[in-house]
């Protein structure tokens, strides 16, 4: 039988997977959450949930080899490639090409941005508390999703910037193809929740009670061009927040869906929701039409992002520019 570590609860505590947090710092409350989800951890003996509320007195015991799992290390590029937007003694801004994940979900993965950005910045190792596997990363993009990946190359800078993002202080601007005409400003400022009958999906907050917690989300969206061969418009998306598949679902709840959203909407192109892999890599191919163009950090700093090639091609003789 395996030897297993057991805690015992001292002192009042809100959650069971903050709890972990706390005693294991450099594992984060979402590996936390993986490892509850799988059922290797137990609360008194019993297979505890990741939100369980835990008593004085109670034990929370694991196997000693999970740490192990939960710590290992990520594992460097061997032939890495990163296009480096901006870098300076305490940021690095990253282009992610689309059909690329940001960071992988366990140690055997490679091909996501961070293999590559670990390969030539091994000294980021350990910074941040998102984990091993995401060193110094202040933020996350989907999987087919192109543009600006922030990574913060000290600990300070992580606890500043991450400060900013959760008081969202950082603008950021997305280019998106988007289906139908639009043709006037719109703000959409709709509460998300994760949908109880797909995990994978965000849906904005139904009058039942939420799956998982109720998350404020604001997207302004201006028109710039109208495609009247494709009835598509192209428009220039804006948040402050970050909550998950955002952008996504606000577009699809107006009735226009990104170009290339199966999981929302669009029926173009291939699926992006491709699980993280092994074999997965970080391909310049594009399918979702959503790319993260520009950050403005709470210092002035700008950080732009080249065209991703989709908005490249377009049809100029039935291409409306919106003034």
């Amino acid at each position: 039988m395996p030897n297993r570590t057991i805690l015992t609860i001292t002192e009042s505590v809100s959650r069971l997977d903050r709890f972990l947090h706390q005693h294991y710092p450099a594992i984060s409350t979402n590996h936390w959450r993986r490892a509850l989800t799988s059922g290797k951890i137990l609360v008194d003996g019993r297979r505890a949930a990741k939100g369980s509320s835990l008593s004085i007195g109670q034990t929370v015991s694991f196997t000693t080899e999970l740490i192990s799992e939960l710590t290992a290390e990520l594992r460097p590029a061997v032939k890495p490639n990163l296009e480096i937007l901006f870098q300076d003694e305490n940021l690095l801004a990253l282009n992610k090409p689309a059909n690329c994940h940001t960071h992988p979900l366990s140690a055997s993965e490679t091909g996501t941005l961070t293999n590559h950005l670990i390969a030539i910045f091994p000294e980021l190792a350990g910074v941040g508390e998102f984990g091993p596997l995401q060193p110094g990363l202040l933020n996350r993009l989907d999987f087919a999703t192109s543009g600006i990946v922030l990574a913060a190359r000290n600990n300070s800078v992580w606890h500043d910037l991450r400060q900013q993002f959760s008081q969202h202080q950082i603008r950021k601007e997305y280019l998106a193809d988007i289906a139908g005409v639009l043709e006037t400003e719109i703000v959409i400022e709709n509460d998300l929740t994760h949908d109880h009958r797909n995990r994978r999906r965000m849906t904005a907050t139904p009058p039942a009670d939420p799956c998982r917690g109720i998350y404020p989300a604001k997207t302004e969206i201006s028109p710039l061009q109208i495609m009247s061969e494709n009835n598509l418009t192209r428009v220039r998306l804006i948040m402050y927040s970050g909550v998950m598949h955002q952008l996504r679902v606000h577009l699809a709840d107006i009735g226009h869906p990104i170009l290339g959203d199966v999981l929302y909407g669009s029926t173009t192109d291939t699926d992006n929701t491709a699980p993280q892999s092994e074999t997965n890599t970080c391909t310049a191919a594009t399918s979702l039409h959503l790319h993260c163009a520009r950050m403005t950090l709470s210092d002035d700093l700008v950080i732009t992002a080249p065209p991703p090639e989709w908005s490249l091609n377009q049809t100029t003789n039935s291409t409306q520019n919106i003034n």
